[in-house]
């Protein structure tokens, strides 16, 4: 939330910052002994002054990230047989009345940390670098006439390093849209997707758009921002430049801490980030594998949402502009969508749908899964979930 509660700080140029860095750096500094290639240790040594063995009570949950396209939830208490079955509002208002919230559960502001890949190809830094740390935030999911209703919610941070360019970046950066576009398909939900021969993207900092122009046929999102600031009040006499995000590397860039910035991409997807701290890593201080960058240091586990209907699967499909759901958009997962839109295989009624993932296992996957439930007589049941 470095947008929402800090002032930004004023911009610098990374690259006069690290060159000031140098001169006032003494040059014939003495390597640290635990980096001096003339000493050994023993295995037992390097075992016993691992810093995996440092602990604390305190210490953030660390998690391994395996991004995945379906996320099976907890099951709660089925309803008695016996007893009146309460109305969806009434059962949630009544069980988040009566349970007692954490401060430090799950919550859409707390994230998780992941640990850094072991690799065998770290070397010793032999050189000053920059070491920025970018946190993304997700972009808002509800909006009123173009106004966004959601605030900014965190979802991954990256360490970048002064070398990398601004495309590396934009790879390592998980969205639902990557890969894919969104059509209706709800006359053919069963329908291929079309396949996505360009990708066009930029990252607006400090005045300037980098494009990403690695494939040819790309679109420039920036020159119709462009020409929308030729006319927009106030914006008429600010000079913008435009580069492109495969050519330039972070330590090439002017940033001010703190200060929200753009990344757009898929049409109309867009993220809000900041750079929120820059370090100077001295030479003869840390071993660093540079392949490993940008790396991921920490992501939120509330990215994912619930299905609206049953709340045990994570959704597949968007459905928008249905006048038989209670929320627009609502989040379906695949049961809940065919059986609630569909008889015999017709749509019911108007809406548009969006499907998210194209993978011929998971629909034979969750039939299964639904046959089953129906074999043994279950019923479906929600779970109560803030993400519902």
């Amino acid at each position: 939330m470095e947008h929402a509660v800090e002032p930004p700080q004023p911009p610098i140029n990374l690259s006069k910052f690290l060159d000031e860095f140098k001169k006032s750096t003494s040059s014939e500094g003495t390597v640290p002994f635990y980096f001096d290639k003339k000493l050994s240790f023993t295995e037992d040594v390097k075992v016993s002054c691992s810093l995996d063995l440092l602990a604390s009570p305190d210490d953030n949950l660390i998690t391994n990230f395996e991004p995945g396209t379906e996320l099976q939830r907890s099951q709660a208490p089925k309803p008695q047989p016996n007893k009146h079955i309460p109305r969806i509002y009434t059962a949630i208002s009544e069980h988040k009345a009566s349970s007692r919230r954490n401060p430090f559960s799950r919550t859409q502001y707390s994230y998780r940390l992941v640990p850094e890949p072991k690799s065998n190809e770290a070397v010793i830094l032999e050189e000053f670098e920059l070491q920025i740390t970018a946190r993304m935030y997700r972009p808002p999911r509800t909006a009123h006439r173009d106004y966004k209703l959601e605030r900014p919610v965190f979802a991954e941070e990256f360490l970048c390093l002064g070398s990398n360019y601004l495309s590396e970046l934009r790879d390592k950066i998980n969205c639902v849209c990557n890969g894919r576009r969104l059509v209706d398909i709800s006359d053919q939900p069963d329908a291929e997707l079309p396949v996505l021969d360009t990708d066009p993207a930029y990252f607006f900092i400090y005045n300037t758009f980098y494009n990403d122009t690695r494939n040819p046929n790309n679109c420039d999102y920036s020159q119709t921002v462009l020409n929308w600031a030729k006319t927009a009040h106030g914006l008429q006499q600010k000079q913008f430049q435009v580069a492109s995000m495969e050519k330039t590397r972070f330590i090439d860039l002017t940033v001010s801490l703190g200060a929200p910035m753009q990344y757009l991409h898929h049409g109309a997807c867009e993220h809000l980030f900041v750079f929120s701290q820059v370090e100077v890593l001295r030479p003869h201080t840390k071993y660093l594998d540079r392949s490993l960058y940008p790396l991921m240091r920490a992501l939120n586990s509330f990215n994912r949402r619930a299905c609206f209907l049953c709340g045990q699967r994570a959704y597949h499909f968007i459905v928008e502009q249905s006048t038989r759901q209670l929320y627009d958009p609502s989040y379906l997962c695949r049961s809940c969508f065919y059986s609630f839109h569909y008889v015999d295989g017709k749509k019911v009624g108007k809406f548009k749908a969006y499907r998210l993932y194209d993978h011929k296992g998971e629909k034979d996957a969750d039939e299964s899964e639904s046959q089953d439930k129906q074999d043994s007589g279950s019923d479906n049941s929600f779970e109560l979930e803030e993400a519902t």
